[in-house]
């Protein structure tokens, strides 16, 4: 422990003993004088010179002027002449005078030097006061930047070595130990994210460095690593010359604030997000109700979305069997040429299953990529041209939704978000996928409305042409009555057997015109209720063609055409219904005179593997290619009503009826040319009840 010394000795010394210095060493003087007396007898004055030192240099000016007065009466008294005289001779007063003088100048010397070693004293005293005092100021700033809550590291040199880090600034960067040791040594991730390169900036300029939320990578102690935010400032200190020749660092943590302000910033986001997604999926809702026309519906659809849900949307539509890119809408008039390019670039399922639009269309589920990667990216092109317009679009997020209906794709929705820099949530994932959900439900209820139009067509112009062919056996059956009626008031008398029978045999065909009609609507009511029952049983074809074939060759003379029958000799015999088999061959061959044109019709059974072919073949005016898939449809006629009759249901019925033994009826027609229908049906034995013919029928009816 350090003890101080006294400021003023003098002020501490007791006034006696101040005094009895100047006497004791006025004493000595004289007991050195008169001892060695015999050996300096002219030199009384040095000694009690001497004295007066001591006494001055010990006790101040006091004791000095006493120890010059006795001095001066012993000189006086025994050592100037006259001996034992106070008065002394002018010699003696000369040096009385002289030594006044040196003892005075003595005093005065002894005075200002016992000053001056007081004073270094007390300043000596002052300087250790200080150095304690500053030693104790840092320790207690040591002790203050240790445990301050902020980080401090203090950097020395160019290399930037740790010559100081506190506790929390070691527990920020999850190790101890910093100091002595180079930043880039220390902290290897330091140099990577920029912080070296920062520290050397602030060394060779001098000019300080303040950064608000820096991130920087911090080391739990479980080992874990998490993002960590400093407000920092890195600070140059200078050396004496006025060099920088180091580097103080503070850091604040404000990790908590930072994710504070994120988690604000993101939930305000969402909120702006979901408001925009909901003005956006009200204002589809308007899009989708504003045209009944598909391609219109899906072109605005796609430029609605953009730019608030997409930087780029495409629309790909699936065309019975094909594909077909309708819209690529985006926002900057600059794009309009790479626009154009995008159109070429659709689906190409067979080629490139793994294009970004075409995923979704082939596996009936959304695509969502959050960050696409060049790797992603290079997958989805088809080719390099395509690549090469893909990183021109510049796609950093990417969702894909299919528009499906009844299990069905009818086509793809892409969302692409590039120059804004935005990615895709799962929040947005299901937005896409609810926006999706409306189109294809938006496209459903438009096929169904256009279903519905031609089925009310349908049936207006079918109720046109039924009522019309109702009358037409009607009419005739009228006009016979009538003119029976009259025959019955011209003959007053029994009528003529032949006249009767004339005019029976006319109302007798009129009469199985209308029932035909009656039957033919009576099988579509039962094909579309699935109550249509087949009684099968072995029966053999040939047979049953000839006689229909017979039935007809009065009509087929009347059109001026000839049958030409070739059943061949191998009988063809399978499990069928006889009157609906007769229905089947009545049919097609009544189609054929009707539409033959007076040509020869032929009819032929040709064996085939497993069963039997039933060609009837035309030579008349043809079916054009546009009507074809159409014709076995229900109320479906590839001509015009005015110029040949019918209800549209013959070959309709004829389909379902073939399908329903087993078999398949398709036509080969060239327009102007002529037709040939073939029915295939099997040979082989089918075992069937009532209940599978039944279950087959509704099956038939549920898919005309």
């Amino acid at each position: 422990m350090h003890v101080r010394p006294p400021r003023n000795r003098s002020f501490w010394a007791p006034l006696a003993g101040r005094y009895g210095v100047a006497i004791l060493s006025w004493a000595a003087a004289c007991f050195v004088l008169f001892a060695g007396r015999p050996y300096a007898p002219t030199a009384p004055f040095l000694f009690f010179l001497g004295a007066v030192m001591v006494a001055g240099w010990w006790g101040g000016w006091g004791p000095a002027l006493l120890t010059m007065v006795l001095s001066l009466g012993v000189v006086d008294l025994f050592y100037l002449e006259p001996l034992l005289d106070l008065m002394p001779g002018a010699g003696g007063a000369i040096s009385i005078a002289a030594f006044v003088v040196l003892a005075l100048l003595t005093t005065k010397l002894s005075v200002l030097l016992r000053s001056a070693r007081e004073e270094r004293s007390r300043l000596l005293v002052r300087e250790l006061d200080a150095r304690h005092e500053a030693e104790a100021e840092r320790a207690r700033l040591h002790s203050l930047f240790t445990d301050a809550p902020g980080c401090i590291i203090l950097l020395q040199g160019p290399r930037h070595v740790f010559s100081f880090s506190n506790v929390m600034n070691d527990t920020m960067m999850g190790k101890t130990g910093l100091v002595g040791m180079e930043v880039r040594q220390a902290l290897p991730w330091a140099e990577e994210r920029g912080f070296v390169a920062l520290l050397d900036e602030v060394y060779r300029t001098g000019i300080p460095y303040r950064g608000d939320a820096v991130s920087f990578p911090r080391t739990l102690p479980d080992g874990t690593v998490r993002e960590t935010f400093l407000n920092l400032v890195y600070q140059p200190t200078r050396g004496e010359d006025g060099q920088v020749n180091g580097i103080a660092g503070f850091g604040f943590d404000v990790t908590e604030q930072v994710l504070a302000r994120q988690k604000a910033e993101t939930l305000t986001r969402e909120i702006q997000a979901a408001k925009a997604r909901d003005l956006l999926m009200a204002e589809s809702g308007a899009v989708l109700a504003s045209s009944l026309d598909v391609e219109t519906v899906l072109r605005n659809m796609a430029k609605l979305v953009v730019p608030t849900f997409a930087d780029w949307c495409f629309v790909d539509l699936v065309e019975e069997g094909d594909y077909r890119r309708l819209e690529v809408a985006h926002q900057r008039p600059a794009e309009d040429d790479l626009a154009r390019v995008l159109l070429r670039h659709g689906l190409y399922p067979e080629g490139h299953p793994e294009h970004a639009p075409t995923l979704p269309l082939l596996k009936g589920e959304p695509l969502h990529v959050e960050s696409l990667t060049p790797g992603q990216a290079a997958e989805f092109a088809h080719d390099a041209e395509h690549l090469r317009v893909i990183r021109e679009v510049g796609a950093v997020s990417v969702i894909g939704v299919p528009l499906m209906a009844r299990g069905e794709p009818l086509g793809v929705f892409s969302f692409i978000y590039a120059h804004s820099g935005r990615h895709y949530t799962s929040d947005d994932l299901v937005f896409a996928k609810e926006l999706a959900r409306r189109v294809s439900l938006s496209l459903e209820n438009v096929r169904l409305y256009r279903e519905a139009q031609e089925a009310v067509r349908l049936r207006d112009e079918f109720m046109s042409i039924a009522s019309h062919e109702l009358k037409t056996p009607l009419t005739p059956l009228k006009l016979k009555l009538q003119a029976l009626s009259r025959e019955l008031n011209r003959h007053p008398g029994p009528i003529p057997r032949e006249v009767v029978t004339k005019y029976l045999e006319v109302g007798d065909l009129q009469i199985k015109k209308l029932t035909e009609l009656v039957d033919e609507l009576l099988d579509v009511s039962r094909i579309a209720s699935g109550r249509l029952s087949l009684d099968l049983q072995r029966l053999e074809l040939a047979p049953i063609v000839r006689e229909v074939v017979t039935q007809y060759e009065l009509q087929a003379r009347r059109a001026g055409s000839t049958l030409e029958l070739d059943v061949g000799t191998v009988p063809f015999e399978g499990d069928w219904d006889r009157l609906r088999l007769e229905q089947v061959v009545m049919n097609l061959v009544d189609n054929a005179v009707k539409y033959g044109r007076g040509n020869p019709i032929q009819v032929q059974l040709v064996p085939v593997d497993g069963g039997v072919h039933l060609v009837v073949r035309d030579g008349g005016i043809g079916i054009a290619p546009e009507s074809l898939p159409r014709l076995f449809g229900r109320f479906e006629r590839a001509v015009s009503e005015r110029n040949y009759g019918g209800l549209g249901l013959g070959l309709y019925i004829t389909r379902m009826l073939v399908e329903a033994m087993g078999g398949r009826v398709h036509v080969e027609s060239t327009l102007g040319v002529g037709s040939t229908f073939t029915v295939e049906l099997l040979c082989h034995p089918l075992e069937r009840d009532a209940g599978a013919t039944a279950a087959l029928m509704e099956g038939a009816a549920a898919n005309p």
